[in-house]
C-alpha cells in the first residue's frame, strides 16, 4: 500500500506554513507535498559533498527558496560567460 504525502502550504514572503492556502501574502502560497515522516523529502538538505546546508527538510527549502535558487543559477551561468 502505498503511504499518502501531507500537503502543506508556505508563504514565500513569511515562510508561514498551513493545511490551506494562507491569505497572509495573496498569491504567494506554495503547495508541498511533505511527504510522510521518515520520507526523503522529510530530511535535511546535503551538498553534494555530503555536508548539512540546512535542518529545514527538502519540501520546505524548495518552497520558501525556489525563487532564490533559480536567481542564483542564472547570476552563476552569467559570470561564467564573462
Amino acid at each position: 500500500m502505498a503511504t499518502m504525502g501531507r500537503t502543506v502550504y508556505v508563504c514565500r514572503v513569511c515562510h508561514r506554513v498551513g493545511a490551506r492556502t494562507l491569505t497572509c501574502h495573496v498569491g504567494k502560497s506554495a503547495k508541498c507535498n511533505a511527504g510522510a515522516p521518515g520520507d526523503e523529502r522529510a530530511k535535511p538538505l546535503y551538498d553534494a559533498q555530503g555536508n548539512l546546508v540546512t535542518r529545514a527538510p527538502k519540501w520546505w527549502v524548495d518552497a520558501c527558496f525556489k525563487e532564490k535558487r533559480q536567481q542564483g543559477t542564472k547570476e552563476t551561468s552569467r559570470q561564467g560567460a564573462k
